[in-house]
């Protein structure tokens, strides 16, 4: 396939995917367009992509741990600097129901590893492109996602009861 065929192909599902990262649709935008690019690049140097929304998810997700990284950096440097942070989070629209908001801010105190994979499997992704994305044992995607789906129903249980019963 070609480069624009790609980019039609899986430009919103990874925008989309990107916001479930990021919050901010400018940080989202930006991430995959990264991501595109580095994919142009590699399409340049005549590089073979047996599975390319796989590999997109990979570097998307490789960019946004970098920017998450760089933000608590640069968070942990303004406190020591004694700065105040001004902006406030922007909440997306998608996120304005209460369950949504609250199922999001479970899934933040949840493992990485756990949280990737059922953001992964929320965007569709198969078992194979999971794997391939996180770099794990095909075989060992579906027991670990039912794990990473169980600790997420047990800590809404735990915590947010009367709502999640």
């Amino acid at each position: 396939m070609s480069f624009e065929a790609i980019y039609t192909q899986y430009y919103h599902e990874l925008y989309g995917f990107a916001l479930l990262l990021q919050k901010s649709p400018a940080e989202a935008e930006d991430l995959v367009q990264d991501a595109f690019s580095r994919y142009y690049v590699e399409l340049q140097k005549a590089t073979v992509f047996e599975n390319p929304r796989a590999w997109l998810y990979r570097v998307l997700l490789n960019l946004s741990s970098s920017q998450i990284r760089l933000k608590l950096l640069h968070e942990r440097y303004t406190e020591n600097k004694s700065f105040e942070a001004t902006d406030a989070p922007y909440e997306p629209d998608f996120l304005q129901s209460e369950k949504q908001q609250i199922v999001f801010s479970v899934l933040e105190r949840m493992e990485e590893r756990d949280k990737q994979l059922l953001m992964l499997y929320h965007n569709g992704l198969s078992y194979q492109e999971m794997a391939e994305v996180l770099k794990m044992n095909p075989a060992s995607v579906g027991k670990t996602l039912v794990r990473a789906i169980e600790k997420l129903k047990k800590l809404l249980k735990m915590n947010y009861h009367e709502m999640f019963e």
